[in-house]
């Protein structure tokens, strides 16, 4: 789209910072977003494009989009992949929540699936390291069926040496696809109660426990933790885990995955949106800022 030469002095490591959920809140918000463009533009060195530059904010975004893609593929580029080429063409949003950045035990995963089934989704880019990767995913069976590794295409038989043959993997390709080289196994067998319900806000802590034994235990602030977790400790752990997924499915927006599913949103942004609970007010401005002249 544009001449080679801005495209060389291109930094794609400072570049990859103003495409991901904290930055792209200014252009899916409006909070600051002028200033936004502004910083885009310099780093895509705007004033030394000799030629077709982009027309349009989004035209702008989707170009250092595009140049992340084969200069740096980082982690976001995965998540965003991850839910345009996997969740979306495979499960409906109506009935399916996608976590980010979920804490589970001593270890925070990526994205996290809830529909009918569960699953873990640990990414591990081209930057990243392969150290504490067993321990992480040891973590996530503590509350979770299936768990997958989604790496670059060029990794996966290094990841495939290191993980166990229950663990799930996904392909990442040079042009941003999503496929299946390994579907998980199920594996409830390391479930623990704890680990699940230390994962939860206290409001769904207190309302999983009612789901599991029907009331809320009498109890001071101070120990209401303890005494929750000791009643649901005394039942099945794969019920446990039932009770644990409606939970967690409360939190599914439905205006906005309505919006991710039926509107014109380019994918770059839709992860994006997606956590952020755009709504239809948002969603208008969004598309006009998107379409507006630079």
């Amino acid at each position: 789209m544009l001449a080679q030469k801005s495209s060389d002095i291109i930094d794609p490591r400072r570049l990859s910072r103003l495409i991901n959920n904290a930055a792209l809140k200014a252009v899916i918000t409006g909070d600051k977003s002028g200033a936004y463009i502004k910083r885009m533009k310099k780093m895509l060195s705007w004033d030394s494009m000799e030629a077709d530059r982009p027309k349009t904010v989004n035209d702008l975004i989707h170009y250092a989009y595009q140049h992340l893609l084969k200069e740096y593929r980082y982690e976001y580029l995965y998540k965003s992949a991850l839910l345009n080429e996997f969740v979306l063409r495979n499960y409906s949003l109506a009935d399916t929540i996608l976590l980010n950045e979920f804490r589970i035990g001593k270890s925070k995963a990526d994205t996290v699936l809830v529909n009918g089934t569960n699953k873990v989704f640990e990414i591990k880019t081209e930057l990243d390291s392969a150290d504490r990767l067993n321990s992480q995913v040891a973590d996530y069976y503590k509350a979770f069926s299936e768990v997958y590794i989604v790496t670059h295409i060029s990794l996966i038989e290094k990841y495939n040496q290191i993980v166990q043959s229950e663990v799930g993997l996904l392909a990442f390709s040079n042009e941003g696809g999503i496929s299946v080289i390994r579907s998980a196994r199920v594996n409830n067998s390391m479930l623990d109660c704890a680990v699940m319900f230390k994962s939860l806000r206290k409001s769904e802590y207190l309302e999983m426990t009612r789901l599991i034994c029907g009331y809320i235990p009498n109890t001071t602030p101070v120990k209401l933790f303890t005494e929750c977790l000791e009643i649901v400790g005394q039942f099945e752990t794969e019920f446990v885990q039932k009770k644990y997924l409606e939970v967690i499915k409360k939190r599914i927006n439905k205006e906005t995955n309505d919006l991710i599913v039926s509107g014109a949103l380019p994918e770059y942004i839709k992860f994006s949106c997606y956590h952020l609970n755009l709504n239809s007010n948002s969603y208008l401005t969004l598309i006009k800022r998107l379409n507006s002249k630079l």
